[in-house]
């Protein structure tokens, strides 16, 4: 019997009683005289202790029998009432951290429904502005416990875009609110299998990134010279740029004065008007125009003309260096096929001629800020692109133009100080990318290790993939910021042999404990002892959920290995 039927048995009792107290009244309205109360006579002896009496105790006797029944069956049901409410309010605090996430945007950063992302941030040692790796948070359950979640979101992580969302950390959330958010990411939660899957992709990124190493190293000091450079060419633009905002805003606001063929809030003329100024707002940037390959028209020599002229730009515009090579690259590796044919016989496919067209055009785009648009308003049209006012089109125009403007307006102000410290950041790049502290040796690793090169590559790369974020100073930052593997940073330096003093070898009887892999696999718990001297704050994340045992394993004898790099700790 659930508390339910418990609850309407009781509210026919009581209206049952109050039936019976009704009648007895109706009854006891007499004749023409009706004699008060307090004047009639009362019960005899025989009356009170036979009849009435008799009659509260079947009452009394009832009653009881009710509650000796009701009460059990009522407590029968408190479990599965509390757990609906238990429920309920897990529903509605799901909900609720939902509208926080979403409020101050935690998946800008975290990616999509919190499967991992990056945030603008500047990174300490070099002063540059990077893109840094946001930990995905849709499988952080199985590293971490409620509490421990609760810590980060409370205070954040310092030196890391992360900051404190609770009151506690000095963020804007109180403890209820926080508590919403972290019962809303237990609830996004994909399952095991997936994370144990995710193996697979992490390690194969990890091959990517350190594959790729050289070149997005070059990469990171041409774009760094780029922001130098257009430091340096700030005046020059300001000079061209600050009148054309200023006008822009002047027509924008008398926008409504003349005749409004379309009625949308913009004259003719100011229509008219405001796309000639983004045109030659976006072409003042623009230093390479560019290439636009026809499949049906053999322009294969426009391919070398766009080359040439973008290596006659570097100068200027560094950024060009990054595209010659990935152009150069399109067209060595184009392949003709029955798939994308070679519809004008000019050695290029038509796949090939897309991919190469659209470089160009990134690159083209790449001295032009973001915030630039360019436009051409039909003044005869209300929507000259369906679906966007053409006011609306106009003010995001304006709004980006008066951005470019202010932004070249402080380069300007403050190139005395900004230039320095942007060129101390070039600098700190061509030291990174000559000092290669991201590189490792697999062979040498292999042989600290023990172990083939198989092993000790995805050694390396289960490190890099799961532990370097807090063991290996700059690594969220990016390659060419990355120092030396297990150098420290949040999490302890692992050089010098420090797992073993930590932990001590691993043993040789295979029944006694591992204290090592026992840590990696559970993590640490706060304020509780591990290994043989160190005690716990819980930011030690648990793999056991997340790697199979033979990556652990491996992942312990790498650790105990002496020589994280395979380069002797040089």
């Amino acid at each position: 019997m659930t508390a339910d039927i418990i609850t309407v048995l009781a509210v026919v009792a009581g209206i049952a009683w109050l039936g019976i107290m009704l009648v007895s009244a109706l009854r006891n309205r007499g004749g023409a005289e009706e004699v008060a109360s307090n004047l009639k006579p009362g019960m005899d002896d025989q009356t009170l202790e036979t009849k009435r009496l008799e009659g509260g105790q079947k009452a009394a006797i009832a009653f009881s029998a009710f509650l000796a029944i009701s009460l059990p069956l009522y407590f029968l049901g408190e479990g599965s009432r509390q757990e609906g409410f238990v429920e309920e309010f897990a529903e509605g605090s799901v909900e609720r951290g939902a509208h926080l996430v979403e409020e101050f945007a935690c998946f800008d950063c975290h990616g999509p429904n919190g499967s991992g992302g990056s945030a603008p941030f500047v990174e300490q040692r070099s002063g540059v502005t990077v893109s840094w790796a946001a930990p995905s948070l849709d499988d952080i359950f199985y590293r971490y416990d409620h509490d421990e979640v609760n810590f980060w979101v409370t205070y954040g992580r310092g030196n890391t875009p992360m900051p404190a969302w609770g009151l506690a950390g000095g963020g804007p959330m109180n403890e209820k609110q926080v508590e919403d958010v972290v019962t809303y990411l237990e609830s996004i939660q994909i399952s095991q299998q997936q994370v144990v899957d995710e193996t697979v992709k992490i390690v194969g990124e990890q091959t990517a990134r350190l594959d790729g190493a050289d070149q997005t190293v070059q990469n990171a000091v041409i774009e760094q010279d780029q922001v130098v450079h257009e430091i340096a060419q700030a005046p020059e633009d300001f000079a061209f740029v600050g009148p054309l905002a200023d006008e822009a805003v002047e027509i924008l606001a008398n926008a409504g004065e003349g005749i409004d063929t379309d009625a949308d809030g913009l004259s003719d003329a100011a229509e008219t008007e405001l796309s000639a100024i983004s045109v030659l707002a976006y072409e003042h940037f623009v230093a390479v125009e560019p290439v636009q390959l026809d499949p049906e028209v053999a322009d294969a020599e426009l391919v070398v003309e766009g080359l040439a002229a973008l290596e006659a730009g570097v100068d200027r515009d560094p950024i060009f260096a990054v595209y010659v090579p990935r152009i150069q690259a399109a067209v060595a590796e184009d392949e003709i096929s029955e798939e994308s044919p070679d519809t004008d016989g000019d050695g290029i496919s038509d796949g090939g001629e897309a991919t190469i067209s659209g470089l160009f055009s990134e690159a083209s785009g790449a001295t032009v800020s973001d915030d630039l648009i360019r436009i051409d308003l039909d003044p005869a049209s209300p929507e000259t692109v369906a679906g966007e006012p053409d006011l609306d089109v106009a003010t995001r125009m304006v709004g980006g133009l008066e951005t470019v403007a202010i932004n070249l307006g402080v380069a300007v102000e403050n190139e005395e100080r900004i230039l320095p410290q942007q060129e101390a950041g070039l600098q700190f790049l061509l030291d990174s990318q000559q000092a290669e502290a991201w590189a490792f040796d697999i062979a040498g690793v292999a042989e600290a290790m023990g172990a083939s090169e198989d092993e000790a590559s995805r050694a390396v790369y289960l490190f890099n993939g799961y532990c370097a974020r807090c063991h290996t100073a700059g690594f969220s930052a990016g390659v060419p910021y990355a120092q030396e593997a297990g150098s420290g940073g949040f999490g302890p330096a692992l050089w010098d042999g420090r797992p073993v003093v930590q932990f001590g070898e691993a043993p040789e009887d295979p029944e006694e404990t591992d204290l090592l892999i026992d840590f990696l696999i559970n993590g640490s718990e706060a304020q509780e002892p591990y290994g043989l001297n160190g005690f716990g704050s819980g930011r030690m994340p648990a793999f056991g959920a997340i790697l199979d045992q033979a990556d652990i394993d491996l992942l312990a004898s790498y650790l105990r290995s002496g020589d994280l790099t395979g380069m002797g700790g040089e």
